[in-house]
């Protein structure tokens, strides 16, 4: 029996859709929770956060032509604050996600150039980096004036996706489960997007329009060239910034 991890987010849900097999157990997790096991060997395999890949290349293998990522905007990735980026003294960084926390280092002090003060209480922060669906249902719920989606400014640098989400494989697992997730990740993507375009996927709390321009407008789950090209950048600003050890 293999462990498979799947992020807790409504972003997975295409991916195992139809990701069933008895050699399979599903563990379910948020981002940094599932890097943890995955680097501890207590799963064999998960979509995770890129930046683990990134940190450990040789502890890996890529899961070829899947991922979780942008197109133009991710729209559940996104600082959220009642004052313009410019203005922001204390920015609260979710503990959920490796990835999107550097990204968010990226994005002010690489393209703003601002120095804040990074926090993990939400209490003292005047912005609040939030990811998944707890960014999906503080945007819908209109708290915030400001809201600055990071792949989108991401986007605007270098007209690239932006890769959240790998789906890995520790090296030391049997090579014939690589084919097995691809294999599995392709009927769900086929029959997801079949049934999302006849109307069929229902999720409580979001309308059928909010899922399509969501999983079809804003996400992609493409791992080509474009996303490739976007992973060698981000992964030298890692690498200037002293973050990959």
């Amino acid at each position: 029996m293999f462990k498979i991890g799947k992020v807790s987010y409504l972003n997975t849900l295409p991916l195992f859709y139809k990701f069933r097999d008895p050699r399979i157990e599903l563990v379910e997790g948020h981002p940094s929770q599932l890097v943890s096991l995955l680097r501890e060997g207590k799963i064999q395999a998960g979509i995770v956060s890129s930046v683990e890949y990134l940190l450990r290349p040789d502890q890996y293998r890529i899961i070829p032509n899947i991922s979780i990522s942008s197109r133009e905007r991710a729209c559940s990735v996104a600082i959220f604050s009642t004052k313009p980026l410019v203005e922001l003294k204390k920015v609260y960084l979710t503990p959920a996600s490796l990835t999107s926390k550097y990204l968010c280092f990226y994005v002010l002090e690489e393209i703003y150039k601002l120095n804040p003060i990074y926090t993990e209480n939400k209490e003292e922060a005047d912005a609040f980096l939030l990811i998944g669906d707890e960014a999906l249902s503080t945007k819908a719920q209109k708290l915030y004036p400001y809201i600055y989606d990071l792949a989108q400014e991401w986007f605007k640098v270098h007209k690239l996706p932006f890769v959240f989400a790998l789906f890995l494989v520790r090296s030391d697992a049997p090579q014939y489960l690589d084919e097995l997730i691809e294999n599995l990740v392709s009927l769900s993507l086929e029959a997801f997007y079949k049934d999302l375009e006849e109307g069929k996927v229902e999720i409580e709390g979001y309308s059928k329009e909010e899922l399509k321009e969501y999983l079809t407008e804003c996400l992609s789950n493409s791992l080509g060239e474009r996303e490739l090209l976007s992973l060698d950048i981000f992964k030298r600003f890692l690498e200037i910034k002293a973050l990959l050890v």
